[in-house]
């Protein structure tokens, strides 16, 4: 678990650059080996050389060839030596640490001989004269030297820039976690009402995701909060006129004096009941849907079956205005993708709302129709239908018609909107063909049409 990204950073970056370090040490050590090699190799080539040019410099004389061997002979390094041989197998020449030491046997070119208890890396060839073979020897020890010396200097920088690289990492990633730092404190400041979106400018592009989320989440809570607060506003809007003539019912009941007129207060009480338990439902309804909120349970229906089975609840109230209530049948396929309980109470509203603006002995008729990758629901009344200026306004929350007489809270149509809206499908109203009453249209995508 991180608990601290900065700490997660520092360490882990400051651990990634000591394991790169310690592989490169190791690698230039090898390399190292491998570079200085045929580097001392090649200068144990030119020693060769310049033996080769002394040992024939004839035309001088005898004393300053004699000075010029004693030279080499006695400046010969403990770590060097050198040998020259005739074609008889005769020691001309050869360096003072080498007298008691045979290379004669040795074939040409390099080779490596153990010589005592020290290695030796040999070289030997014949000159261009073809009569002396001239052997030149380097002691191992002195290029393991010359290679832990380096290796080691690169361990003492490498000790000294540590330090260097701890602070610049923790600067480096403290740099990089102040646009974060600023977000949170312009969080941490916030009133709690206060549900506006932070700004983006400026901000990384791996964070910046992170606050769009939060932008978005700022924002459906702000809808949460407005919801509610015009939720409560509705209820006491809606539930004060019906309560106060709850209220003064119960008075006229109380203060009847025959039981005919007690009677028909307590029913008005009845029916007052009635209708806030209709006015406090619907607005509960209202309440839970909003164009941001995510359904969970969306999975395929059958629209026809689901029509079906809410019209077995409302055809009782049809049948007590003595209208006539039909499903027509359907067409080969029906089925959509949405959420079961909300479409439900589309089709149980639009529906509903027909039997309320028909008049007795009406006719509605419920098809479900199949057309252009559309799933149609269709509800046609023979009310008093919708002026067509009036027919954007009727899906307004608690705007009635003038004039209306049938009971309601001017809610159902504004839910059917939400919910409409929510499974992306079209509302058209129009008069149908014998220019009587309504057909409302609910149009929604085919399965096919959503992939």
């Amino acid at each position: 678990m991180i608990r601290s990204i900065r700490r997660f950073l520092f360490i882990s970056l400051f651990l990634s650059i000591t394991v790169a370090s310690s592989i490169t040490a190791i690698g230039n050590y090898l390399l190292d080996k491998q570079i200085i090699k045929p580097y001392l190799d090649g200068e144990l080539i030119k020693i060769h050389m310049v033996i080769e040019k002394l040992n024939q410099l004839s035309h001088i004389d005898a004393y300053t060839r004699t000075k010029l061997i004693t030279y080499l002979k006695t400046t010969s390094h403990p770590n060097f030596m050198f040998q020259i041989w005739n074609k008889d197998g005769k020691l001309t020449f050869h360096s003072d640490n080498s007298s008691s030491i045979s290379l004669n046997n040795l074939s040409q070119g390099f080779s490596d001989v153990l010589i005592g208890d020290k290695e030796w890396r040999v070289y030997a060839n014949m000159d261009k004269s073809g009569k002396y073979k001239i052997i030149v020897a380097e002691i191992y020890e002195t290029r393991n030297v010359l290679t832990d010396l380096i290796t080691r200097n690169n361990g003492y920088i490498l000790l000294v820039t540590f330090p260097l690289f701890a602070i610049l990492i923790w600067v480096i990633v403290g740099l990089a976690l102040r646009s974060l730092t600023r977000v949170t404190n312009e969080i941490s400041n916030r009133a709690s009402n206060y549900l506006e979106p932070v700004t983006t400018s400026n901000l990384p592009i791996e964070i910046k995701p992170l606050v769009t989320e939060l932008n978005h989440l700022f924002t459906r809570l702000k809808l949460a909060f407005d919801r509610n607060k015009r939720f409560a506003g509705d209820a006491a809007h809606e539930l004060h006129t019906p309560l106060a003539a709850l209220k003064t019912q119960a008075q006229v009941a109380l203060k009847a004096d025959n039981n005919a007129d007690r009677a028909d207060a307590l029913l008005k009480v009845t029916q007052g009941v009635d209708r806030s338990s209709h006015v406090v439902t619907q607005l509960l309804i209202l309440s839970r849907l909003n164009q941001e909120d995510t359904l969970n349970d969306w999975h395929e229906l059958d629209l026809y079956k689901l029509a079906k089975e809410i019209l077995t609840y409302i055809v009782p109230a049809a049948l007590e205005k003595n209208i006539d209530i039909e499903l027509m049948a359907p067409p080969p396929i029906t089925t959509m993708h949405g959420n079961e309980t909300t479409l439900g109470i589309l089709i149980r509203n639009i529906v509903d709302n027909a039997i309320r603006y028909t008049p007795p002995h009406g006719e509605i008729k419920v098809a479900i129709l199949n057309q252009n990758n559309e799933v149609i629901l269709r509800v046609t009344d023979t009310g008093q239908g919708i002026p067509i200026e009036l027919r954007e306004r009727v899906f307004e929350r608690f705007y009635r018609i003038l004039g209306t007489k049938a009971a309601g809270s001017g809610l159902g149509l504004a839910i059917v909107s939400q919910i409409a809206e929510l499974h992306h499908a079209r509302i058209s109203l129009h008069t149908p063909p014998n220019s009587i009453g309504l057909q409302f249209d609910v149009c929604f995508p085919t399965i096919k049409a959503l992939i």
